[in-house]
């Protein structure tokens, strides 16, 4: 199951440093050519403190800190641990399957390539040719997603050409503990099958309280990880500190969350039948708080159909 894997070699990272203090409702950037290789940073007022998104060059321009209320939702103490997209072909899971974040094998820097990145008030857009997870024809000896008689990835080349348009809205109007992240994947090639993991969060393992939830009414439904039709919340178990992610209603939508020893996961994955060589756009929304804040703003997100 591509939903159900997390990414392998999460090999021990220094923390990256999270950006320094801003005004409310003002954007951070180093320099002019930071904006040029993907290091940006927005913060925006949320109720009684402050949201702060930043993006990291050596992951290709992926999210890797988000930070609410004091507490990083979002770091980059393991590899792969950001919030960012993917998608998996043809189930074969890993083994083709484009990456925006990079390679499995990088460290200092991205095999993913940065075309282009911007930030303007409380919006980020980045555009980027995805590398591939694995290494060319690299052997796999598990088996390839669904299937297991295939024992090596499938791609030729470190880089896909999948090309990948992103853009990060930090706050929505009447929802400002809102971030918008909306992903066009611009497919170079037909398939028979496609999983697009729009977002995907890895988050530290305190946050180990997890539920399903009826977007409707806000109410947990269960709390079996794997795939599911309804929404999800990772939360610190004292329910302080939570994240969500609601997606309005698209073709093709499910939720899910994984627990491995040092991470937890939550996704938003679209599955699409018949792919051609097209663009194919998702829009998937993260909600920050408490777990009753989180339940609160998914259920008016729900009503509002926002």
């Amino acid at each position: 199951d591509e939903g159900r894997r997390m990414k392998d070699d999460l090999s021990g990272r220094g923390r990256a440093p999270v950006a320094g203090a801003f005004a409310a409702l003002s954007l951070a950037l180093a320099s002019g050519a930071w904006a040029a290789n993907g290091d940006l940073a927005v913060k925006r007022s949320a109720g009684d403190s402050e949201i702060s998104v930043r993006t990291c060059a050596k992951f290709a321009g992926a999210v890797c800190s988000i930070k609410y209320r004091g507490k990083e939702h979002i770091d980059t103490k393991d590899h792969g641990r950001l919030l960012q997209s993917a998608v998996f072909y043809d189930r074969y899971g890993e083994c083709l399957n484009p990456t925006e974040g990079g390679s499995q094998r990088d460290r200092a820097a991205s095999t993913s390539v940065l075309k282009s990145a911007a930030v303007e008030k409380n919006r980020i857009r980045t555009t980027t040719d995805m590398a591939y997870w694995l290494r060319p024809q690299q052997e796999y000896p598990k088996g390839c997603g669904r299937r297991k008689d295939v024992k090596q990835a499938l791609n030729k080349e470190p880089r896909s050409g999948q090309i990948l348009d992103k853009e990060i809205v930090v706050g929505l109007r009447g929802f400002p503990n809102v971030i918008e992240h909306r992903v066009t994947y611009h497919v170079p090639a037909s398939h028979s099958h496609a999983v697009f993991e729009a977002s995907t969060g890895y988050m530290p393992k305190e946050f180990s309280v997890a539920m399903h939830i009826d977007p409707a009414t806000g109410a947990e439904t269960g709390r079996r990880p794997g795939g599911k039709p309804m929404p999800v919340i990772l939360a610190t178990p004292d329910r302080q500190h939570a994240m969500g992610v609601y997606a309005p209603h698209q073709e093709g939508l499910r939720y899910g969350y994984y627990r491995y020893p040092d991470v937890v996961k939550w996704n938003c994955l679209f599955h699409q039948a018949d792919v051609g060589a097209r663009p194919y756009s998702y829009r998937c929304l993260v909600v920050l708080g408490t777990v009753a804040e989180v339940q609160e703003n998914t259920r008016r997100l729900e009503r509002q159909k926002t």
